[in-house]
């Protein structure tokens, strides 16, 4: 478990809504799913190539490994006690057979409730 704020991923607005809204960031959590779509899924999708519509075996593929890289990153978030997981993104790497999705999240903790926000103007 990190020993500073894991904000690295959030920005200062971000930060400071989260915080306000009673929770703490306790660490930034990876999930990660290295995919192969296999020989038969590979010929399906070169013979769809000269079809028009949706190429089904990439994305029943790419949606197994987005769902996969998600339940990674939950898991490690209720592993370290967050109450909520805020994800920031994808990342997706192509390396030619195999592709790797990552999802990059900050778990939170609950810690007060709702704060009072306070308004800012320009002539405050």
């Amino acid at each position: 478990m990190p020993t500073t704020v894991p904000a690295a991923i959030m920005s200062g607005p971000e930060l400071y809504s989260i915080m306000m809204a009673g929770y703490q960031p306790i660490a930034i959590v990876v999930g990660v799913s290295a995919t192969a779509m296999g020989s038969g899924g590979f010929g399906r999708s070169i013979r769809a190539l000269f079809k028009r519509g949706e190429m089904t075996a990439v994305s029943s593929t790419s949606y197994e490994a987005r769902r996969r890289a998600l339940q990674q990153a939950e898991n490690d978030a209720k592993t370290l006690g967050a109450d909520l997981m805020l994800v920031h993104g994808w990342e997706v790497r192509d390396m030619g057979a195999i592709v790797e999705i990552a999802c990059n999240a900050t778990a939170l903790k609950k810690v007060s409730d709702l704060q009072v926000m306070p308004i800012a103007t320009a002539t405050s």
